[in-house]
């Protein structure tokens, strides 16, 4: 079988997503052409020459036997910008002061 048709082949029934992302993270290490939008990432396996389908493939089929977790703290996934955390109000506690006339009536003139 061609080896560009056993990528798509092999492509079509990976439904793991940290294997997609190792996947999509050889794409971009080997400078492929691709596309992304909301429904994925698109590459054309056409134009590939048939060295780095080889190396493609010979990937695809080592990622899919086994988790590789050195290959998997490669990914890089973009963090979420986090919102600040909202401050929460402190409530004021005022304090009781007695006054004598003379400080309520200068005071007094501040509320007119």
């Amino acid at each position: 079988m061609d080896i560009k048709k056993q990528i798509h082949t092999k492509l079509s029934t990976i439904n793991d997503s940290i294997v997609s992302n190792l996947i999509f993270t050889f794409i971009k290490d080997k400078n492929i052409a691709y596309s992304e939008n909301k429904n994925g990432i698109f590459f054309n396996v056409s134009l590939i020459d048939n060295k780095l389908a080889g190396e493609l493939l010979d990937y695809i089929n080592t990622i899919s036997k086994t988790n590789n977790t050195s290959e998997i703290d490669n990914i890089i996934i973009p963090e979420k910008k986090k919102s600040p955390p909202k401050k929460k109000k402190e409530k004021v506690i005022y304090k009781d002061y007695k006054i004598n006339s003379l400080e309520s009536k200068i005071l007094s003139f501040s509320f007119q």
